[in-house]
């Protein structure tokens, strides 16, 4: 259970204005700027990522760093781009798979890749010392000698210009480099057909452009990139409207908002990220890259998962709920591949972070390999949320702990039950997995228990 106080499962994530209300990416940006650096910034398409951008830059300032400012980039982009540029740390302003109105800032480090458990805890109390210390005072005030003003900070992050303004610099073509990078990084798909939802988000056009580009025929639904409409009815939080509209002959693609994830739809149903994993590491066993034989997931990964991994020889390895948690076993463990059934994937040779485009390209390829994507049935699972404003303390009540205690006396034989704080939104997460396709009267006695909570 996670006792910080800024930091939940992928970053930082709230309603745009309590962050900004509340000088959150100032106060990341003061902390940051600590240590000098390169520091580049990327956005997402939702309207107040630039008011965000432009608190963060002011943060940012107060220090001795150097700030690249990209613009809108999907979040593997910037992870890539910080890679090539050997920056010290990358800040993306995003809010994923959420609705419009949250927003949020996820952090990386050296090669691109997302913090390390014990330097994020480390950023997270600074952040709470500054915010309970003086430096509130200097977001208004302007401490640093060469801190821009306001006025100057807007119209330097308006204009897309190359020009150096003080320690801004606006940067163009990490886009077209990223781009770049992908299609030279797979073999070409002729005459693959593929239906791609790219949720108004940071993928819209971009995601296109690639798959035409290396020959697969092309059908782009919500492809154009706007702010008010990420992810709303769309991408990959909305499978069952996108997976009617697939078409038998197609295999689609749903992204989130950001780019960092994606589901799919094979022969007209969904293909989970469980499923993509287990199609991965069919990939992965052929090129001998299953060199420790297992595969990382997390607490929610599906346990028939585990059993078609096991037929092959092949352990899953179960860690918290997030990326940065199977990021941290792979690097430990020297593994290559792991994942989210979100759709949120891991493969450290391809990419340093997870992304959308590289996941959904390499499952094109393990069909052009092997001819056919492995046919997966999970076993049936019940999700659905409590709303709180305070998940990690609702999970520990007396109440909520004596149904939890009650729901596994009744069917912890039948099944598993999977209890979480959401890190990105104000729910608590119950997941109940039945080990038989006799299932409705435990997902009904699950329901009454937890109806009151």
């Amino acid at each position: 259970m996670s006792s910080m106080y800024y930091f939940g499962t992928d970053g930082i994530r709230d309603r745009a204005q309590t962050l900004l209300d509340n000088d959150i990416p100032y106060l990341l940006g003061s902390a940051l700027s600590e240590k000098g650096g390169k520091i580049i910034v990327a956005r997402d398409v939702r309207t107040h990522s630039s008011d965000i951008e432009k608190q963060l830059c002011k943060g940012l300032l107060t220090g001795s760093a150097h700030i690249w400012l990209t613009g809108v980039l999907p979040t593997p982009a910037l992870a890539y781009t910080a890679k090539e540029e050997n920056a010290d740390y990358a800040v993306m302003i995003t809010a994923s798979h959420n609705e419009p109105c949250f927003n949020g800032l996820k952090v990386f480090g050296k090669s691109g890749m997302k913090l390390p458990p014990e330097e994020e805890n480390a950023l997270d109390q600074r952040l709470f010392e500054l915010a309970n210390g003086d430096v509130l005072r200097g977001a208004r005030e302007c401490v640093a000698a060469d801190c821009l003003t306001d006025d100057e900070i807007s119209s330097t992050l308006s204009i897309r210009l190359s020009k150096q303004n003080h320690r801004i610099r606006i940067v163009d073509g990490a886009e077209f480099l990223y781009a770049k990078h992908i299609r030279n990084s797979f073999p070409r798909f002729d005459g693959m057909k593929v239906c791609l939802d790219c949720a108004h988000g940071c993928m819209a056009e971009l995601s296109s452009d690639i798959f035409r580009a290396l020959g697969a025929e092309v059908r782009a639904l919500n492809d154009e990139r706007d702010g008010s409409l990420v992810n709303v009815d769309c991408g990959s939080t909305h499978m069952d409207k996108f997976t009617a509209k697939v078409a038998k002959d197609e295999i689609g693609f749903a992204f989130d908002g950001d780019g960092d994830r994606a589901l799919a739809v094979v022969n007209g149903r969904l293909y989970d990220g469980d499923a993509i994993l287990l199609a991965l590491s069919t990939l992965y066993r052929i090129q001998g890259k299953l060199r420790k034989k297992f595969v990382v997931g997390t607490q929610l990964t599906n346990s028939r998962l585990q059993r078609e991994l096991a037929f092959h020889n092949t352990a899953l390895v179960r860690v918290d709920v997030g990326d940065k948690h199977i990021l941290d076993k792979l690097k430990q463990s020297g593994c290559l591949l792991g994942g989210e059934k979100s759709g949120h994937i891991l493969m450290l040779d391809r990419a340093c972070t997870g992304d959308g485009l590289i996941t959904a390209l390499t499952l094109l390829e393990v069909k052009k390999t092997i001819g056919s994507l492995p046919k997966y049935t999970p076993y049936p699972m019940l999700e659905f949320n409590i709303r709180t404003e305070n998940p990690a303390q609702y999970v520990n009540g007396a109440d909520f702990m004596r149904t939890v205690k009650l729901a596994e006396k009744e069917y912890g034989k039948k099944g598993r039950l999977v209890i979480r704080p959401s890190g990105t939104e104000p729910y608590v997460r119950i997941a109940y997995e039945c080990f038989s396709q006799d299932y409705k009267a435990a997902f009904d006695g699950i329901k009454e228990l937890f109806k009151h909570e």
